[in-house]
């Protein structure tokens, strides 16, 4: 198997977490991992596209093979449920753009394999990716943390082979 470059995202409009995982002969590496961060009282068709413009840069930057981008699941709140899924909207049409293949794991999913708990609280989820990338800390942001676990999820899953 070749090296696959995986980029995971937990979606979201005030922070909006990423990680790039290199995958080669079953071993991952996390490469990088943070947030796009928008202002809160922006508009937020503004924000959509600050979130759209940084995440493109990402993709150009760092080439992904392979999108993983955290599915909804039931929010409270129908009005952020609606802005959440309208940026996911966005990232997905980016990176189908670019070409990656998209893969969108439940959270439940995501969390199962990362940690094994399908029920795992953050401060696991922090634990459990500070350990197996031998971070020096626990990641601080839980949307950076999703996003290394979403991108992990797609190396533990995926066969795949890119074709660029």
């Amino acid at each position: 198997m070749e090296t696959m470059k995986i980029l995971g995202v937990d979606p979201g409009y005030g922070l909006c977490g990423f990680a790039v995982l290199t995958k080669e002969k079953g071993d991952m590496k996390l490469e990088t991992f943070g947030v796009i961060k928008t202002k809160p009282n922006t508009n937020f068709a503004d924000r959509l596209l600050e979130i759209a413009n940084d995440f493109k840069a990402i993709l150009a930057q760092h080439k992904p093979d392979v999108v993983s981008i955290e599915d909804l699941f039931f929010v409270q709140n129908v009005t952020t449920g609606i802005q959440v899924a309208q940026v996911r909207g966005v990232l997905i049409l980016l990176a189908h753009e670019h070409g990656a293949q998209i893969v969108e794991p439940k959270p439940v999913e995501i969390k199962q394999c990362f940690t094994g708990n399908g029920r795992a609280k953050k401060p696991d989820m922090k634990k459990m990716a500070q350990m197996m990338f031998k971070l020096e800390k626990a990641p601080k942001l839980d949307d950076g943390v999703d996003a290394i676990a979403a991108a992990f999820y797609a190396g533990q899953n995926l066969d795949f082979i890119p074709n660029k």
